[in-house]
């Protein structure tokens, strides 16, 4: 038989009551008893070890990309040395060539006779292949300037001159004539002054024309024309801002220059 305990109906159905009518989960500003809020005490901290890690890795990732950027570095200086090793192997090559064609023309010893302007009745020997090319004389000419066989690169760019008047490199030629004539042993200052004129004169648009003037004003001082040398080499200042020739004739005109003596 069923009793009713008196306290049992008295008390636990309003206790049963309570604990439903109560929330599961309260803030900690709304209980009772002081308790911290969650937010405010737990926070992630990753692993020490996991920052180790991770910076470990980002250090080894940057130390591969400046491993390959020295790599493709090293390939192109590898490759640019190899380019400057053609280019000079080609050059050497050249000039040997060339070498070798001038010692040729020289045992051939061809001879062309040459008129001279300042007197008729004299000619002079010229010493050239009539195989070569204009530009295979040209650079002939310059191996015997570089070897200061002056006398012989005069009879030659004279026969040059002679074969192609109006060539590529005529310009060219007129103006080491009239270096080479100044520059040898005897130098002739006239003929110096002759050829460079003719640079000037006929050929106004060439890039030598700065230093063919500058080289003229030299001659034209060294001649006594010490007026016409200064216009000449104000010329070239004033005509050919930033050339070398301009700078050469600004310090020779005030280095050199002295139109009082």
């Amino acid at each position: 038989m069923k009793v009713s305990h008196p306290l049992l109906s008295g008390v636990l159905i309003p206790a049963i009551s309570v604990v439903v009518s109560m929330p599961l989960f309260v803030s900690a500003a709304q209980s009772p008893v002081p308790v911290e809020s969650r937010e405010s005490v737990v926070t992630y901290q990753p692993p020490i070890e996991e920052e180790v890690a991770s910076g470990g890795m980002e250090n080894q990732y940057q130390q591969q990309l400046l491993q390959q950027e020295v790599m493709e570095l090293r390939g192109l200086v590898e490759r640019l040395q190899h380019e400057l090793s053609r280019l000079k192997s080609i050059q050497d090559d050249r000039y040997l060539e060339l070498d070798a064609r001038l010692q040729q023309v020289l045992k051939a010893n061809v001879q062309v006779p040459e008129p001279v302007a300042e007197d008729p009745g004299e000619t002079a020997v010229s010493v050239i292949d009539e195989n070569l090319s204009e530009k295979d004389l040209y650079e002939t000419t310059q191996i015997l300037i570089r070897n200061r066989q002056y006398e012989m690169a005069i009879t030659q760019l004279e026969a040059l001159i002679d074969r192609f008047p109006d060539g590529e490199y005529t310009a060219n030629t007129y103006y080491w004539l009239g270096q080479v004539q100044a520059a040898k042993t005897n130098p002739d200052f006239e003929k110096a002054r002759q050829a460079l004129a003719q640079v000037i004169s006929y050929f106004p648009d060439h890039s030598k024309v700065p230093d063919a003037a500058y080289a003229l004003g030299k001659v034209y001082y060294t001649l006594g024309d010490c007026e016409r040398a200064t216009d000449l080499l104000q010329q070239v200042m004033d005509q050919y801002p930033g050339k070398t020739a301009a700078k050469l004739a600004e310090n020779y005109l005030r280095e050199s220059v002295n139109c009082d003596n």
